[in-house]
């Protein structure tokens, strides 16, 4: 079972590397064309109280899309809303990474044939929600309210994505910074949802106990190692600290995504034997630990659509030292907070190669470094006996 488990996960990744590796053009024109075969020129759908609710997205794929239909369930929850929530991780060609209790998530399958009203909201970026269009169709989206739920990490969109709009009655985005990148391409509704992330139970309290500050940065794979950027939170580190004064742990989701860009992180740490690499799979309990074994969040990203294990660091109380620019800037205050100043620069990576003139933050080393050994300084003098952790008083 596991070997045709795992088989299977690598001829998805395969099926995906081959797609990536095609120009943009011979990408989007099939899809296009189908898309528009399938769903027709769409007429605008309202949204009504008694509507039933649908939330899509790849629930038991990992990663940022996956937490925050996540998320928004829990939301949904919270205020008594029903929801019919739809698992698509498999037909969008993803490796099932979290498992579910029987009757959690409902299928594709479920829903075909389906004519009803109703509001569906959409976790899946371009091309996956085109994709997610094609494979239910007219029929299914004819009389259904549509909202796509989208992240983005840039100043504009893709091509694809203003493609996409059409077939949308309104957008929902977690941050100002991607409302205001897709506001500029429609007047449809963008409206901002940011996150609900429920107040840990536990949060930092002592700090640097035996004189060694560790630091923490978590990123998935496939969210592109050149925008997550962990060279730069290698680079800080090694230039704010000397050796036995700090530790930098590297958190690395879907690690198989990418092995040459985890190859090349394995070669860049091997010289600095403070600073740990790990890849395997963490559930909700094993992260918390981690997030609490550590004291400071280092993010040296060149651009984020929310941020969110940079929020979720803020909340158990450690300090963050994050570049200042894009959408974790929404909520990147406190006095355990401090940004990194940045110069922006044209993107360098084929992957936005269709988004004329597209730019990111390059942040300073050299100032993170200095925060870094500031923070550390400030801890040392600080440190008592108090306990790691305990309840949080909020």
């Amino acid at each position: 079972m596991k070997e045709a488990a795992s088989s299977g996960s690598w001829v998805r990744t395969q099926i995906k590397k081959a797609w990536h590796a095609l120009p943009f053009a011979v990408r989007e024109f099939p899809l296009k064309v189908l898309c528009l075969l399938r769903m027709g020129r769409r007429r605008p759908v309202q949204a009504t109280a008694d509507s039933p609710l649908y939330v899509m997205g790849n629930f038991q794929a990992g990663g940022g899309l996956s937490r925050s239909a996540e998320l928004y369930v829990e939301q949904l929850r919270q205020e008594n809303r029903p929801c019919f929530c739809v698992d698509v991780s498999r037909e969008m060609l993803q490796s099932l990474k979290k498992p579910a209790a029987e009757g959690t998530f409902h299928n594709l399958a479920e829903l075909k044939g389906e004519e009803g009203t109703g509001c569906v909201v959409i976790h899946l970026n371009p091309p996956q929600f085109l994709w997610l269009l094609c494979k239910l169709g007219r029929k299914f989206f004819q009389n259904k309210h549509i909202i796509a739920h989208w992240l983005w990490e840039l100043e504009d969109i893709p091509s694809l994505w203003k493609f996409a709009l059409r077939f949308v009655d309104a957008v929902e985005t977690p941050s100002t910074f991607i409302r205001t990148a897709i506001t500029r391409n429609t007047q449809k509704t963008v409206t901002v949802c940011p996150y609900v992330v429920s107040q840990p139970k536990l949060v930092k309290q002592s700090f640097c106990l035996d004189g060694r500050v560790r630091c923490l940065f978590i990123f998935d794979m496939t969210s592109l190692i050149s925008r997550k950027n962990p060279q730069a939170a290698i680079a800080a580190f090694v230039a704010a600290f000397r050796p036995g004064e700090a530790e930098l742990t590297l958190k690395i989701i879907q690690a198989e995504a990418n092995m040459a860009a985890w190859r090349e992180l394995q070669a860049l740490a091997a010289g600095h034997p403070h600073i740990r690499l790990m890849a395997e799979w963490m559930d909700e309990a094993a992260l918390e630990r981690l997030f609490l074994a550590h004291d400071i969040y280092l993010s040296l990203h060149r651009s984020e659509g929310y941020g969110l294990t940079i929020r979720e660091a803020m909340l158990r109380g450690l300090y963050v030292v994050a570049t200042g620019w894009s959408g974790n800037m929404d909520f990147m205050e406190g006095e355990r907070v401090f940004t990194v100043p940045y110069t922006l620069v044209p993107v360098n990576d084929a992957f936005f190669g269709n988004i004329p003139h597209a730019r990111w933050a390059e942040p300073d080393i050299e100032a993170a470094a200095g925060i870094l050994r500031n923070i550390r300084r400030n801890l040392i003098s600080l440190a008592d006996d108090k306990p790691a952790c305990c309840p949080s008083a909020l």
